[in-house]
């Protein structure tokens, strides 16, 4: 899987929404950078944090229901179904948000995960 840059990440964190003022305008705290690839994601209208997963190699491996789950996920452009995993992020308690890439035309978009429900 290829590696991120802070600046990807941010840049692909735009197309959310903040959990708490619906702001998009995001940025990685780097200051709280993992090892592991765990960071942390913080909204520059009202500096909620979030955390931000880049290690997907680890999650898929202990997540036996995603890749499955990445398989259904169709493209907003082409609608071909199949995704690579890029990075993940946990918006809130009630929302989990994958960022992926169409495996046919590469573009790349965010998606709901509902895998993830913590109610």
């Amino acid at each position: 899987m290829p590696h991120l840059s802070v600046s990807d990440v941010e840049s692909r964190l735009s197309t959310v929404q903040c959990a708490i003022c619906k702001g998009s305008s995001f940025g990685i705290d780097q200051r709280f950078m993992q090892s592991d690839g765990e960071w942390r994601g913080v909204c520059k209208k009202c500096f909620y944090s979030f955390p931000v997963y880049t290690d997907m190699e680890f999650y898929l491996r202990t997540q036996p229901d995603v890749p499955y789950r990445l398989k259904e996920i169709s493209c907003t452009a082409c609608n071909h179904r199949g995704v690579s995993l890029d990075f993940r992020i946990t918006m809130s308690v009630r929302e989990a948000i994958y960022f992926v890439t169409c495996l046919n035309c590469k573009r790349a978009f965010p998606e709901k995960s509902f895998l993830e429900a913590f109610e």
